[in-house]
């Protein structure tokens, strides 16, 4: 189950495909990666994809090849969205713990997130929008934003 990729030039846009699975050949729920088993891999790879643009775009000696790169690299991203991040800390020894209130460019908040950290593990959890924890958010952000 190689997952391959292979850059191709569409339109003037650098894309990545992904490799296809052997013909006839059904995976059964257990054998699916989820995305907590793939990020490792996908992040290496954009890293390598990066990393040869960047190289390329700085050490290239042909001026085409230079300039292809620098496109590249200013074209690859799908859109660059606005948020900022908050964070409301309860405590900070071992054990830890704190909410993360995530908002929109406009000041609404898009998700709060409770962590929880004890040493060398920690853990998150999104946090319901009907819950006094989220309305504790927001009554943190009102005060913030007074």
């Amino acid at each position: 189950m190689a997952n391959s990729r292979s850059p191709e030039r569409v339109g003037g846009y650098l894309l990545l495909t992904m490799g296809t699975e052997e013909k006839g050949k059904e995976m059964t729920t257990k054998e699916k990666e989820t995305c907590a088993d793939k990020i490792g891999s996908e992040l290496a790879d954009r890293e390598a994809e990066i990393k040869r643009l960047f190289d390329l775009a700085n050490d290239s000696e042909d001026d085409n090849e230079r300039d292809r790169a620098w496109e590249d690299l200013n074209s690859m991203d799908y859109g660059i969205s606005e948020s900022k991040v908050y964070r409301v800390i309860w405590s900070g020894g071992g054990p830890a713990d704190w909410i993360e209130i995530t908002t929109d460019k406009y000041g609404t908040i898009e998700k709060v997130e409770y962590i929880y950290q004890d040493w060398f593990d920690g853990a998150r959890k999104e946090v319901a929008e009907n819950s006094a924890v989220w309305q504790y958010a927001e009554m943190m952000l009102e005060r913030v934003s007074a």
